[in-house]
């Protein structure tokens, strides 16, 4: 099981010690990202308690408004609220539809603080129809049920529809038949067909004509990589796609110019050529960073006759991928498994280092950063051994100067219960480099590493012929003290820059509701909406402290083999409340981890002093880096029962993760009543608060709830889960 937990965090912008007290403008008025359907707008904010006047900026230029240049600067107000787009105001003659607007108050507070805004954004909507449905370029649309929709363009009247498998017979329609309505039924489609489609639309004065859409029903030519719309896609990325079930060849188009990828023929520059039936790929070159691709794949059948396809797009983002880990399956005949690239210790005394699962899958398919799977790399720096090292031989991408790329970087994902060993980069075989951080081998959430290629370079590495690269853990020299543990990567990339971590910006807040739950694996087996172990995207759960995890015949009861998410009625019923009910402040979904539950499938030996119930659950990293050094505080409800006896020493804690530091515990809860730390059972339904004590210069967090040494013991339940700040 691979099992993540998310929860929400609430960033006060300003919390001063007598509470309430806030600085800084709030609530836009559209809101951001907003679509109006007129010509004027009356824009509106929330001021901060101590405000006085406000700067406002406006304008179509997103660069221009954040930088407040030219003239978006529209004065300084006491009023909390902006006409535009009026006669006597900033575009007197009105707002233009289809067109992004920009703005952003500045606030001034009575002692003469100046607050800068953040840079909201509001559309005008267009005259011309959007929001196709199918969207453009979908696939695998049902022949037998397409029904067309769209949203009408600002003012539309009456629409017209253009429909048919001919690009060039629907771009150039005329004289349609208009309706009222924003629907249209195409009746019955073939398969494997590329279908286009035009909306144009009447607002009584004039008419506005759409642009063209695409879809396809299955067996057309499909599944584009990368995927439409994708971004920050590698600069050596490579395009490939699904051929059409009746094509005997395809013809490719590829450029920069979206409307002459689109309207390209044989005799344009974009045409790249004529691909064989088996050779669905195709190799572009080095790609410019930040820039937008279109390509297209037209089908070519038995007979010659030519099938224009749908209109793909991609963007580029500044690096270049060395490894995605992507290209290796289980077919280890073939030499495609990943143990037979990444070449780790097997066979060599000094080297612990073991690549992949000695099962299929080899790769792993859980902990993932991106794609579908990603590579573990087990050290055992034990009994004599030093140092464990994977490497593998580059088959492209020598050249480590091209695109002025200067940095390294290295995605990765450790384990709490892993042996801090140091882990170091090598290339062409030459002298580790080192990661400063000795204990990154134990963050449970993907981690960045960026390494400047200067180390390289002074080392002797040609970095114009890059032709291996190692990863490893321990001390090459023969120091150290050893240990063993796992490490996935994923995501080695050469970059113009250090790459940024993804921080999750405040503010935002969870209770947890938004959790979909599934059936219960065990405890009331095939109940539906009562539990899951797949929480939203970015934080993360460590299970692997868990007796037997992985196999269900000895991991206990299954849907507590760690943190869990849970509706918590259902909860309190199949355990038999136990004084669960108590926790009346958490409400609908909780987050649970319950080793009591848990320890009542007979399949665990008791007792299991030397083996105990260890689980942990992370947030992303924490956007903290507009608060005062000490300030941030985590408020949470919790509800915590605890035992202690001879073989059981339930102990929970919270720890925080700065800037990819080592942790700091923040918060422990032992259950031995001679403890200082001791936390009683009186404790089943509490708001806690707790320091965070972010140090100076610290931009990011990762907190961590771990609930450890337990064996039949009770519970530790949370819910509604805070954080506060002074800016």
């Amino acid at each position: 099981m691979c099992k993540k937990l998310v929860y929400s965090f609430v960033f006060v912008l300003a919390l001063s010690v007598v509470g309430g007290v806030w600085a800084g403008v709030s609530k836009p008025d559209p809101s951001d990202g907003a679509v109006i359907e007129d010509t004027w707008a009356n824009l509106a904010w929330q001021a901060g308690s101590n405000a006085a006047s406000f700067d406002v900026y406006f304008g179509d230029d997103y660069a221009s408004v954040k930088a407040g240049t030219g003239d978006t600067f529209r004065g300084t107000q006491t009023a909390v609220y902006f006409v535009v787009g009026f006669p006597g105001f900033p575009y007197p003659e009105g707002l233009v539809p289809g067109t992004t607007y920009y703005w952003r108050i500045d606030e001034h507070q009575n002692d003469g603080t100046v607050h800068k805004g953040a840079l909201w954004s509001f559309l005008i909507a267009p005259k011309t129809a959007r929001d196709p449905s199918p969207a453009d370029a979908a696939e695998f649309v049902d022949p037998n049920s397409a029904v067309l929709s769209w949203t009408p363009g600002f003012g539309a009247k009456l629409h017209t529809i253009y429909f048919g498998d001919d690009y060039d017979t629907v771009n150039n329609a005329t004289g349609g038949i208009p309706q009222g309505t924003a629907l249209y039924d195409p009746g019955q489609l073939d398969v494997g067909k590329v279908y286009f489609w035009r909306v144009d639309e009447f607002d009584a004065v004039e008419t506005h004509k759409g642009d063209i859409w695409s879809f396809t029903t299955p067996g057309a030519v499909g599944n584009p990589q990368p995927a439409n719309g994708g971004m920050d896609i590698e600069m050596n990325r490579d395009l490939a796609w699904k051929p059409a079930d009746s094509a005997a060849s395809h013809q490719l188009y590829f450029g920069t110019d979206r409307a002459a990828v689109l309207n390209a023929d044989a005799g344009s520059p974009e045409y790249v050529g004529s691909v064989a039936l088996g050779d669905e790929s195709y190799d572009p070159g080095l790609l410019d960073p930040g820039t937008v691709y279109s390509w297209r794949v037209d089908e070519v059948d038995g007979q010659g006759n030519v099938t224009r396809g749908p209109l793909w797009n991609f963007t580029t983002g500044d690096f270049l991928l060395v490894e995605g880990f992507e290209s290796y399956s289980d077919d280890d005949t073939a030499g495609q498994a990943i143990w037979q690239h990444w070449i780790d210790g097997f066979g060599v005394a000094e080297n612990g280092a073991q690549v992949g699962y000695l099962l299929p899958p080899y790769a792993e398919q859980k902990v993932v950063r991106s794609g579908v799977q990603s590579m573990p790399l087990q050290y055992e720096n034990v009994d004599g051994i030093k140092y464990s090292e994977a490497e593998l031989t580059l088959a492209d991408l020598h050249d480590w100067t091209v695109k002025d790329v200067n940095t390294l970087t290295i995605s990765f994902w450790g384990k709490m219960t892993n042996a801090a060993e140091p882990m170091y980069v090598t290339l062409n075989g030459r002298s580790p480099i080192y990661r400063e951080n000795p204990n990154a081998s134990q963050i449970p959430v993907w981690s960045v590493w960026d390494i400047d290629l200067q180390l390289f370079a002074d080392q002797g590495v040609d970095l114009t012929n890059v032709n291996k690269i190692g990863i490893g853990f321990g001390d090459k020299s023969g120091a150290g003290s050893g240990g063993s543990g796992t490490v996935f990567f994923d995501d080695i990339r050469l970059g113009v820059a250090a790459h940024p971590v993804t921080i999750r910006s405040l503010p935002f807040e969870e209770d947890f509701e938004g959790v979909e739950l599934g059936e219960s694996l065990e405890e009331s087996a095939g109940t539906p909406g009562v539990w899951t172990d797949t929480p939203p995207e970015g934080w993360s759960i460590d299970e692997s402290g868990i007796p037997g995890i992985g196999d269900p015949t000895t991991d206990g009861m299954s849907d507590w083999a760690g943190w869990a998410f849970t509706d918590k009625e259902w909860w309190t019923s199949v355990a038999g409340d136990q004084r669960r009910s108590e926790f009346t402040l958490g409400q609908g979904t909780v987050a649970v981890a319950d080793p009591d539950e848990w320890d009542d499938r007979d399949r665990i030996a008791d007792p299991i002093a030397d083996d105990p119930y260890d689980t942990w659950l992370s947030t992303p990293p924490i956007d903290i880096s507009g608060a005062q050094p000490g300030s941030v505080k985590l408020t949470f409800d919790s509800s915590w029962r605890p035992e202690y006896d001879g073989n059981y020493h339930q102990t929970a804690n919270i720890t925080a993760f700065f800037n990819d530091r080592d942790p700091v515990e923040i918060l422990l809860w032992e259950s031995d009543a001679a403890s200082p730390n001791f936390k009683d059972d009186n404790s089943t339904n509490e708001t806690i608060t707790v320091d965070v004590n972010n140090p100076a210069g610290a931009t990011s967090v990762i907190l961590t709830f771990g609930l450890y040494d337990a064996g039949n013991d009770w519970w530790w339940a949370i819910d509604n889960l805070k954080v506060t700040s002074t800016p």
